[in-house]
């Protein structure tokens, strides 16, 4: 594998950890001061309206995401995409296959969503895995 792909999957999941942290942080804001998100917008209250627990989901893969990609570690980054991968798949499908899945409101854009950047981020790391 080119010496490339390892710095593509570092931006990727620089990128993505550090959206899912601020997406996440700012959804709790909108949870704990409801007045903050009835004056947004509407495509803001869209794209920062997912619930509490969900919003603390994104925090938890965000924050030690970003971490561990600042770390620069290149396995402990290739496990951190199969395991997000792995586990943002299964939340796609089970949000597709069961109506708000552990009490999570997941609807057409979470889980379409966690349908794209699970087996894409699934994908890049056992691409870097087998090289």
């Amino acid at each position: 594998m080119s010496a490339r792909f390892p710095t593509l999957l570092r931006w990727y999941l620089g990128v993505l950890m550090v959206g899912l942290l601020l997406q996440g942080g700012v959804s709790l804001v909108f949870r704990l001061a409801p007045a903050l998100a009835a004056s947004a917008p509407y495509l803001v209250r869209g794209v920062f309206g997912i619930d509490f627990w969900h919003a603390w989901i994104h925090i938890l893969w965000g924050g030690v995401g970003s971490a561990i990609v600042a770390a620069g570690r290149r396995q402990a980054q290739v496990r951190l995409a199969l395991a997000f991968g792995l586990f943002y798949t299964v939340l796609g499908v089970a949000g597709v296959a069961v109506h708000h899945p552990l009490g999570l409101q997941l609807d057409w854009f979470e889980n379409g969503f966690h349908l794209v950047a699970g087996p894409a981020t699934l994908l890049l790391g056992a691409v870097e895995a087998s090289a």
